[in-house]
């Protein structure tokens, strides 16, 4: 069964990365950035309620204090993932953006490990090390199709896997202290306080005086209320929540070590295969080398252990 959450959430990940694209191509510098994202979780906030209300858990809506604290760090770091994302789809290639989370898997594997006793085997290390081998050739992919990456830019997508296994560390540590507490309401409290930090970020947000002319004003503003693009962010905010709900209860039934470079590994092999075929990014020799590794890498750490 937890396999079969996996499959459905990779589904779920595949309509999310394909719209946050789009989004990240309407969307100029920080503060729009997170702007965008703060109207994403207007809507899921109300999703999150349908599916606490369809799972007929309205009265768990009162969790103890530890679910609340366990919620908002992972609503925190739900926002810098998303803030993060959105600005290195402008710069990455997109396959390379899901390589190079794979490096933030080591974060929820080598801390599951640390505070609750789940087991690594040698082939799964060995694995890990491919996955971030795989990383690194399409960062070199990315400089073929797209600019040079600069030292910014691979802090930026270092930020993105950071925040990624961390938010993903905190899928484990509710099922581990979730009690009796239902999925729905967890996810609900997370993109809570996911809106409420992205908010506060909006608010605190100054951007530098710039010298361009009225007209680019003009165009900024209209680019922050494009329909286009709230009709994309509503879509996408949908299957952001599945994706969380049905991750989190892969975390249920599976081992961090088994769910986190397995979700991994689909989620980039189906963004080659969107880059090529919607967004028209070259499939070239050294994308291909990644992907080769990463398959075996993830052989290691599934199949093959020992």
């Amino acid at each position: 069964m937890g396999y079969l959450f996996i499959f459905t959430a990779l589904l779920c990940g595949t309509v999310k990365g394909f719209f946050g694209k789009k989004i990240s191509d309407k969307t100029s510098g920080l503060k729009s950035a997170v702007f965008s994202n703060f109207i994403r979780m207007l809507f899921c906030i109300p999703i999150g309620l349908l599916f606490v209300c369809f799972d007929g858990s309205f009265s768990a809506m009162l969790v103890s204090k530890k679910i609340l604290l366990i919620s908002a760090f992972s609503g925190v770091f739900t926002s810098i993932f998303i803030v993060s994302w959105l600005l290195a789809a402008q710069k990455s290639a997109y396959t390379s953006i899901d390589a190079f989370l794979s490096v933030g898997l080591l974060i929820p594997i080598l801390f599951s490990r640390f505070f609750y006793g789940e087991s690594i085997t040698a082939s799964q290390i060995l694995g890990l090390g491919l996955l971030f081998v795989s990383a690194f050739i399409m960062s070199a992919y990315t400089n073929q199709i797209k600019q040079k990456l600069r030292f910014s830019s691979v802090l930026l997508l270092l930020v993105v896997g950071a925040a990624n296994g961390f938010t993903d560390f905190s899928l484990k540590i509710f099922t581990k202290n979730a009690n009796e507490t239902p999925v729905s309401v967890f996810n609900f409290y997370v993109y809570l306080f996911s809106g409420i930090t992205l908010l506060l970020l909006f608010l605190f947000l100054k951007e530098k005086p710039r010298q361009e002319n009225a007209e680019f004003c003009e165009n900024k503003k209209q680019a922050m209320l494009d329909k286009r693009k709230i009709l994309y962010i509503a879509v996408m905010a949908v299957f952001l929540f599945c994706y969380s709900y049905f991750k989190t209860l892969a975390s249920e039934r599976l081992a961090a070590v088994l769910i986190y470079p397995l979700m991994q590994g689909g989620a980039i092999l189906s963004s080659m295969l969107m880059s090529a075929l919607c967004f028209k990014e070259k499939i070239k020799p050294l994308c291909l080398l990644g992907m080769t590794i990463l398959f075996v890498g993830l052989l290691f750490i599934n199949v093959l252990i020992f």
